[in-house]
Order: C-alpha cells, then sequence, then structure tokens
C-alpha cells in the first residue's frame, strides 16, 4: 500500500507513462493483446489498474482485449457484454482523470479519446452501427483536438487525429451530406500525414496506428498499398490469427477467391511447426472455397484441419459451422 501511494505522489499532476512501472506495464498489456495473449494482457491490464486505479490507462486496455476476443468470435454476446462494461469503466475513469487533474491533461484526455473511439470501432465492426459510431467518433475527435491543442508532441493523440480526418475526408457522396449534419467533415491527406507521424513518433499508439491505416486503406479501396502493411502486422504478431481473416476479407472484397484460396495454401505450407496457425490459415481457405460455391473441396480442407488433430475449441466451432455450411443444399 506504501508503495502505491508513493507512486501516486511522485505522478500526480504529471504523466503516467513518465513512471516507469506503468510504462512497462502498459507496454505489457498491450503488446500481448496484439499477439492475442488476452490472459496475459488482461492480468497486466489488472495490475495496471489496482497501481493506479485514478487513471483510465488499464481500464482502456482491458476495454480492448474484450474487442480483440470479439473479433475472433464475432456475435458471441457474453464477449459484447464484457465488452461494453470495460468500455464505459475506462470511459467513467477517463472523464474522472479529466476532471480530478492528477495527470497530465493531455495525457487523460486522450485516453478520453480513445475510450471513445474504441466505442465507435466496436460498434461499426461488431453491429455495424455507423450511426452511433459516428456520434462517437466525433466526440473522440473532439478531446484528441483539445489534447493536441494542449501538447502537439503528444504524438499518441495522433491515431485519433488521422483516423478522423482519412475516414471523413474519403467519406461516400451519398453520405458526406449526413455527415456534415455532424460535423464530421475532414481532410484525407492531413489525416494520413497524421496517421504517419504517429507510427513513427507515438509512444504507445504505434501498432494501433498503423491497423488504423490499414483499416482506411481498406476501406477507401486503396488494396495495393493495403496490403503489405496488413503482411508486416501479420510478420510483427505471428500468432494472432485475427489477421488470417483481415487478410481473407482483402481477397473477398477484390472478387480474387481463387487468389485468396492459393495464398492460405502457402501460408499453411510456411506453418508446419505452429500447427494452431495452420489450422486458421486453412479455415480462411475453406470460407473462401465456399464463397465460390466449391462446397466438395471445402468439406476436403475440412477434413485435412480435423486430422491435424488439436483441440482448440474456437477451431472445432468454426470448423463445426462451416461443414454445416458446406452439406446446405
Amino acid at each position: 500500500m506504501l508503495g502505491y501511494l508513493l507512486t501516486f505522489l511522485v505522478i500526480s499532476n504529471g504523466a503516467l507513462y513518465e513512471d516507469q512501472v506503468a510504462d512497462r506495464l502498459i507496454r505489457k498489456a498491450s503488446d500481448a493483446t496484439y499477439h492475442l495473449r488476452l490472459n496475459e494482457a488482461r492480468t497486466a491490464a489488472t495490475e495496471l489498474q489496482q497501481r493506479y486505479p485514478e487513471h483510465p490507462a488499464g481500464f482502456l486496455i482491458m476495454a480492448e482485449t474484450y474487442w480483440w476476443e470479439a473479433q475472433t468470435d464475432p456475435h458471441n454476446e457474453k464477449i459484447e457484454s464484457a465488452y461494453y462494461r470495460a468500455q464505459e469503466m475506462a470511459q467513467e475513469k477517463a472523464e474522472f482523470a479529466v476532471k480530478a487533474g492528477r495527470y497530465y491533461k493531455p495525457e487523460a484526455l486522450a485516453y478520453l479519446a480513445s475510450a471513445h473511439g474504441s466505442y465507435a470501432r466496436f460498434e461499426v465492426t461488431q453491429k455495424e452501427s455507423f450511426y452511433r459510431a459516428m456520434r462517437a467518433g466525433l466526440r473522440a475527435h473532439r478531446y484528441a483536438k483539445e489534447a493536441y491543442e494542449l501538447d502537439p508532441d503528444y504524438y499518441d493523440v495522433y491515431v485519433g487525429l488521422g483516423a478522423f480526418n482519412y475516414f471523413s475526408g474519403t467519406l461516400p457522396s451519398v453520405i458526406k451530406p449526413f455527415a456534415w449534419l455532424f460535423g464530421a467533415s475532414g481532410d484525407k491527406d492531413l489525416g494520413v500525414r497524421q496517421l504517419e507521424t504517429a507510427i513513427q513518433k507515438a509512444r504507445y499508439s504505434v501498432t494501433e496506428a498503423r491497423i488504423v491505416y490499414y483499416s482506411a486503406l481498406l476501406a477507401n479501396k486503396e488494396y495495393g498499398a493495403a496490403f503489405p502493411m496488413l503482411e508486416r502486422l501479420m510478420t510483427d504478431y505471428p500468432d494472432n490469427f485475427v489477421l488470417y481473416d483481415w487478410a481473407s476479407e482483402w481477397f473477398l472484397e477484390q472478387d480474387k477467391r481463387e487468389e485468396g484460396c492459393q495464398y492460405f495454401e502457402r501460408l499453411h505450407s510456411r506453418q508446419t511447426d505452429r500447427p494452431l496457425m495452420a489450422q486458421h490459415a486453412l479455415l480462411e481457405k475453406a470460407n473462401l472455397q465456399l464463397a465460390q460455391d466449391r462446397k466438395a473441396e471445402a468439406l476436403e480442407t475440412l477434413k485435412r484441419i480435423k486430422g491435424m488433430g488439436g483441440s482448440d475449441p474456437l477451431v472445432a466451432t468454426k470448423v463445426q459451422a462451416l461443414e454445416i455450411e458446406a452439406r446446405k443444399k
């Protein structure tokens, strides 16, 4: 308890990142999240919450672990509920931190912006609720802009600024009139510069900036520029099979299903020493085969997965779901 009190006294009215213990835990929790080692990430996030109960860092990272878990198992209501609880707590902690003034204000504002940005992303990716996402995105931008005005060198906030400018600057013409009603107008080129700055200079948000930049390029159908960024993420986080699903979507959006099948077959062959990732590569191949109505071939691919053994429950669930789809008349 005394140690926690001394830590609080040291960083009071300062930035959490200046504390070595906090910095280590934030990096550990974030890195584990991107590697999909979610239990490890939650352990580190919980320690952050316990050591710094009035700072939103540990609470926001906890919410992010549930976003990634939801990516692995979409439409799982239990995971969704856990995300909403964690995100609400992160937002409340960030609001309190801004009002209390016990931490560096640009940092507190940046976390508040990220809490709203996290909600916006969840509503788009899990619920396809673009109205709620837009409203949350506008709040995120407002707080990020306030943080930037206080400290232009707080580069972690550039992710939110860049995302807003890129997405709102590339909205389709049929949507732009509605976006203007909410005040959502941005500059794509500025957004690119801000995301690139975050990739080069951010303290904790480098990977997040790369993910947002990839998502922005994909949404704007800049496929050639997007895929190398995704493959770099796959190299840096080789255990993150969610990225395989993103790669599959890249092929589907361009109607390159057969090319995608070949890509995942090659990916499977390179994962012989990592059977779980090899199975996920074949899952994506089977999914692309079904997208071509090649049901018999998809069933053969699923049979290969089952023949590899292992007892991963998520893989087993996905295999079963694809088998049901493949056997439909």
